[in-house]
């Protein structure tokens, strides 16, 4: 009868304690923990960033809607056009960055949540082992501990070991829970995060289409201006002429590039110091992908005006990625009226290559690039009328027929 009273109580002291620790769990508190906020740094600089190229891309449009009530501004409307959209793929490319940053930290926190999940059952199952063992085993049982008291100040003194065994767990299932409650909701904030950045991708690629439009239109100022010759001459005479300016530049530039870099190794043997020049090696690449677009104008020819071509045009769709023919380093990545974004790279002994009318640049000046590094996005920047990449090859400065040194790849 004792034996039977003592697993009696036993088994109720087992029910009660499994009792408090379920509704101990249901009714905890999550603690705030390490994990306060999904805007971390690096998406604050992004979300920053996005900022920025918004402002940006209100001014132009506020500049846009001025100069389009103006026809004699035609050439500087569609520059203002092109700088646009140039601010909106900036803005759209930002916000792929941050989309992709939100997603890896969901991917990390799914992944500690369910570590957690598997550590708070590891743990819930060894307490239940516990209480089993208590409930089969009345010589360890927590109630065998109480009942074995001699003395009042025993009985307390004992209580307060059971209470002692039993904080741990609870100190152990209060803390994973807490950190499971903080990363999902760590994790419910990056979700709508991520459902709204993508959102407005899709609202700005959405604008992007529709500036590309406004820019055609655009670019066909040129066809409605030589209905009044005098004027279409004007503007072509215009751009030509800063088009052979910069080749002057270009060309006494690179010249001197040249010879500093044949100075510098004498130079750098005196000083002790010195930084190395990147000289490609192997054969040079097509600037685009292989098997797409054409060739519309090629070295040697007259463009549609009659002047000689020293460059290829390939015709190609709007955002079509631009490859470094090979490697070296940036030495101008820039905007020029006639031009438009442009690309100029030194790829040592005399070489260097151009890739013109850029939609968007993704390289900088003084930036090492590798064969096949994308450095920019096909577009008709600058005075031009179609989507398409002007590429010059030059030598030790000069011009030259590209195809004498890069595989066509149409």
């Amino acid at each position: 009868m004792k034996i039977n009273s003592e697993r009696r109580g036993t088994r109720l002291l087992a029910a009660i304690l499994a009792a408090v620790l379920a509704v101990t769990l249901l009714t905890m508190a999550p603690a705030p923990g390490n994990y306060v906020s999904a805007k971390n740094a690096q998406v604050k600089k992004y979300e920053d960033q996005i900022s920025e190229l918004e402002r940006n891309r209100k001014a132009l449009q506020e500049k846009i809607a001025n100069i389009k009530n103006e026809a004699n501004e035609a050439a500087e409307y569609k520059q203002s056009l092109d700088s646009l959209i140039y601010a909106l793929s900036q803005k759209i490319s930002v916000s792929e960055e941050l989309v992709e940053e939100l997603e890896t930290r969901i991917e990390e926190t799914k992944t500690t949540i369910a570590e957690k999940e598997q550590a708070i059952e590891n743990t819930f199952e060894k307490f239940q082992e516990r209480m089993r063992m208590s409930y089969e085993e009345g010589s360890v049982s927590y109630l065998s501990v109480l009942l074995g008291s001699d003395s009042v100040s025993d009985f307390l003194s004992r209580v307060d070991r059971v209470n002692s065994m039993l904080e741990y767990d609870k100190t152990m299932m209060d803390q994973y829970k807490s950190e499971k409650e903080a990363l999902e909701q760590e994790r419910t904030s990056l979700e709508e995060s991520i459902a709204l950045q993508k959102s407005t991708l899709e609202d700005m690629e959405k604008d992007k289409v529709e500036n590309e439009k406004l820019a055609d239109q655009a670019a066909s100022y040129y066809d409605s201006l030589k209905e009044d010759e005098a004027a279409y001459q004007k503007q072509y005479a215009d751009a030509k002429a800063a088009e052979d300016k910069l080749d002057q530049e270009l060309t006494q530039y690179l010249k001197n590039l040249q010879k500093q870099q044949q100075q510098a190794p004498k130079n750098a043997s005196a000083a002790g110091s010195g930084t190395p020049q990147v000289t490609a090696s192997g054969e040079f690449m097509w600037p685009l992908p292989v098997g797409k677009g054409y060739i519309s104008c090629y070295y040697g020819d007259s463009d549609p005006n009659g002047a000689p071509h020293y460059a290829i045009d390939v015709p190609i769709a709007y955002g079509t990625p631009i490859y470094a023919s090979n490697d070296g380093t940036v030495l101008k990545a820039e905007k020029h009226s006639s031009y438009g974004y442009y690309v100029l790279i030194d790829h040592g002994a005399g070489r260097s290559t151009l890739y013109a009318h850029c939609s968007s640049l993704a390289a900088v000046a003084g930036q090492t690039v590798s064969k096949g590094q994308i450095i920019g996005y096909v577009g008709s920047t600058g005075f031009s009328t179609a989507n398409h990449l002007h590429f010059e090859f030059r030598i030790n400065g000069v011009r030259t027929n590209p195809l004498d040194y890069v595989k066509k790849g149409v």
